[in-house]
């Protein structure tokens, strides 16, 4: 059923949750396989014991900073011992602020470069949402000739591809230099949270009449259903069935014999919201949810409030297995995962249940999931 040439490609954030639920993945759907990783942007926590109750841009910064560092070493770990089956692996700073200088001095990216190139990062630009110093230092990594594999990336978001006219210019002038430096260029679009199916397929579609598509080794689309605050989709204690948004997009773009692979964020929305709460608060705020991908839609199931609750995720575990679109045990890590905690729902929680539910994701993705 699978090609070498993998067409699904999962965004994910480079986490542990992450790069575990790709390491669990049956052997056959490792073959082949690209992945579109974003480092994430992570903040801090306050604390009533701390008697912090607001970072000042400097305390903001320097723990951005600190937290890519820790990042970035234990990416490296995984690439070369979890993730050494992987083909393409693309890595974006788009979540990270410009502002983190890991040395002190030199653009994130940069530094992001010098330390994944040698791993075989493909690395990642963007039109209309960048800094200039992003351009120019993949220009220069390439030149200097750190990168394996002769391949880049230009990921455009709505705001470049919604009007071609507008951003002709900048997108020529950014493809014309990496054409003198990289032999293959990959363009992505990506949809991020699909508000209008009509509006983003009419404006890729539009985008793309535009270009010479020979240009490109291959154009990837990715979207997500998932907004940024969960109670938009779902309210609590409550089951739904979802049209996936993207997955039409994709449609519509087939209908337009348009060639491309596509991509998804999995179960997690590509907008990370961070709550501006205090560490002993959020537990009350916390609900449990699970995504299951069956067809072309979502199955979504969220719980109440899960502080003081022994085992929250329990009705959500059995409303999975009752149904007859659950694929049973012996389909995946994830699946494994729910059959076996659904008995007791004890020691399912918010962070525990993310990998096998990435990992579900993931393997019906590659598996079974066709246009």
């Amino acid at each position: 059923k699978l090609t070498m040439n993998s067409k699904y490609i999962p965004f994910l954030k480079f986490k542990m949750n992450e790069v575990y639920a790709l390491n669990y993945l049956d052997d056959d759907l490792k073959v082949g396989l690209s992945v579109f990783f974003d480092l994430p942007n992570e903040l801090p926590s306050k604390s009533h014991n701390d008697g912090v109750n607001s970072f000042s841009p400097e305390e903001l910064l320097g723990f951005k900073t600190e937290a890519l560092k820790k990042k970035i070493e234990a990416q490296k770990k995984y690439l070369t011992t979890k993730l050494n089956f992987l083909d393409d692996i693309f890595i974006d700073n788009y979540d990270i602020d410009p502002l983190v200088k890991i040395d002190g001095k030199t653009y994130n990216y940069k530094t992001i470069i010098d330390e994944f190139a040698p791993l075989g990062m493909i690395p990642v630009c963007g039109v209309d949402d960048r800094v200039p110093e992003h351009l120019n230092c993949v220009i220069a990594s390439a030149k200097a000739g750190v990168f394996l594999k002769d391949k880049v990336a230009i990921r455009l978001t709505e705001s470049a591809f919604e009007d071609y006219e507008f951003i002709e210019y900048e997108f020529e002038d950014c493809l014309a230099n990496l054409e003198a430096a990289f032999e293959k260029i990959i363009l992505i679009f990506d949809l991020r949270v699909v508000e209008d199916i009509e509006t983003s397929s009419k404006q890729v579609i539009d985008f793309l009449d535009n270009l010479d598509l020979g240009k490109f080794e291959r154009i990837i689309v990715s979207g997500s259903t998932i907004p940024k605050v969960i109670t938009e989709l779902i309210e609590t204690k409550k089951n739904k069935v979802i049209d996936r948004k993207e997955v039409t997009v994709f449609k519509k773009l087939k209908e337009k014999n348009v060639s491309f692979d596509y991509g998804d964020y999995t179960c997690v929305s590509p907008e990370t919201s961070f709550l501006d709460i205090y560490i002993e608060e959020i537990q009350s705020y916390m609900t449990g949810k699970v995504f299951y991908p069956y067809d072309d839609k979502l199955y979504v199931t969220r719980s109440g409030k899960t502080k003081s609750v022994i085992a929250p995720f329990k009705p959500l575990l059995d409303e999975i297995v009752s149904k007859t679109f659950y694929r049973g045990k012996s389909y995946s890590y994830g699946d494994k995962y729910i059959f076996e905690k659904q008995p007791t729902g004890l020691k399912v929680n918010a962070s525990s249940i993310l990998k096998p539910n990435i990992s579900l994701h993931v393997t019906y993705m590659l598996r079974d999931f066709s246009v």
